[in-house]
């Protein structure tokens, strides 16, 4: 949504402008290991919470971002923990960058040949962390939880005006091996050349999502809100999602799981080596 865009520019525009206060805080936070992983029981809780970064730093952590580093770090630490049997990611995020989100994706697609990964979205579960919620084996929805927004959105900013009516002269030499480095939106030819950009990025996610969903490429285009957001019961009638449920009966069932997939595990240790 556009406002979650400007939520993201405006994390990201801040992170160089740090007080003394806040690095403080910071400190303190990262001294309590202040990561994104939790246990309940034998479940490993992973929050994927407001707009999400490739690398964590303090104003990604104050502003209550998620940094997918962060994340990838925690989902291995839940693999490696034995007493932890099964993986929830607790999803409310408007989404955030392309970059790097697609190796986090990837790891929780692979985590699902090792323990049952789950995820329940409250509030969003918009673009890039519908793209990670995609890659567990179950999405659980609350009842008014909006859903999906499956696309790539880049924006570009022209100075040209206000440079102008400051004084300012910009000049860029491209090498002349490279005339696309540089696209200009203002003509037709520099519009498609960036238009050709997102669509790529968007065919990756789409296939993404498909691949994770275990449907088609054509079905998500058609069939999962065209870019848009759904709402709980009808994310769940389109198979964008699994089922419309409360986090704690969610947990529950996930933690069974857990526990019936590692006593097949042990049982198939015992008999393997009788």
């Amino acid at each position: 949504m556009p406002e979650a865009v400007e939520q993201v520019l405006e994390v990201a525009a801040r992170e160089n402008d740090p007080t003394p206060e806040a690095l403080e805080a910071y400190r303190a936070a990262r001294a309590d290991n202040g990561e994104r992983l939790s246990i309940r029981g034998n479940v490993g809780i992973l929050d994927a919470k407001g707009p999400m970064f490739k690398r964590a730093n303090l104003m990604t952590a104050f502003s209550g971002a998620t940094s997918y580093e962060v994340l990838r770090r925690d989902l291995q630490i839940a693999l490696d923990t034995t007493s932890i049997q099964a993986i929830m990611l607790r999803v409310d995020s408007p989404g955030g960058e392309v970059s790097a989100c697609d190796e986090l994706a990837a790891a929780i697609y692979q985590a699902r040949q090792q323990k049952p990964i789950a995820a329940y979205i409250s509030g969003q579960g918009a673009s890039a962390a519908y793209w990670l919620a995609s890659a567990t084996d179950k999405i659980t929805v609350s009842d008014v939880a909006a859903v999906g927004s499956i696309g790539v959105v880049l924006g570009v900013t022209d100075r040209r005006k206000a440079d102008d009516r400051n004084g300012i002269s910009r000049t860029e030499f491209v090498s002349s091996q490279s005339p696309d480095k540089r696209p200009d939106h203002a003509t037709d030819a520099g519009k498609a050349k960036i238009q050709k950009l997102v669509d790529d990025l968007g065919a990756v996610f789409v296939s993404a999502v498909a691949k994770h969903r275990g449907v088609s490429a054509e079905h998500v285009v058609q069939k999962f809100g065209a870019g848009g957001l759904e709402i709980g019961a009808n994310a769940v009638a389109l198979g964008m999602a699994d089922e419309v449920g409360q986090f704690e009966a969610a947990l529950a069932r996930l933690s069974l799981r857990g526990k019936n997939r590692a006593f097949i595990a042990s049982q198939k240790r015992i008999f393997g080596h009788a």
